[in-house]
């Protein structure tokens, strides 16, 4: 391979890198009612029609209702999910928990924080 012809071909893999790292960061939010709010947002659209609990809840035939405390921290990680009532099968609590457990926010938070909303969810279509 000739040097003028190598050029081109590394600065756009150098481009196509500093794209793609770019675009994977986490916007920081620091008030807590935004976070809240924000977190509240996310696992409304998760639930949407494409969202990844959708799925997880149509893939499993999960039914039922819950109201949980979800706890997270800094970089979006949920911590803790503790069921407040659940009215279905406790293998549908369990599997929608984990799914819960699984779940990452697109934000971060200030560094050694950890939140907590409460949540509905209606498992059922």
């Amino acid at each position: 391979m000739d040097l003028r012809t190598m050029k081109p071909a590394l600065l756009i893999l150098l481009l196509a890198f500093c794209t793609s790292a770019f675009a994977q960061k986490k916007e920081l939010i620091q008030d807590k009612k935004a976070i809240q709010e924000r977190a509240d947002a996310e696992l409304d659209a998760a639930m949407a029609p494409g969202g990844p609990l959708y799925t997880v809840i149509q893939e499993n035939g999960l039914k039922g209702k819950m109201d949980a405390q979800i706890s997270f921290r800094e970089k979006g990680d949920v911590s803790s999910v503790f069921v407040v009532a659940f009215d279905g099968s406790i293998e549908d609590q369990n599997r929608f928990r984990s799914a819960l457990h699984a779940f990452r926010f697109h934000f971060k938070m200030p560094k050694g924080q950890q939140y907590r909303i409460e949540k509905h969810f209606d498992l059922n279509p």
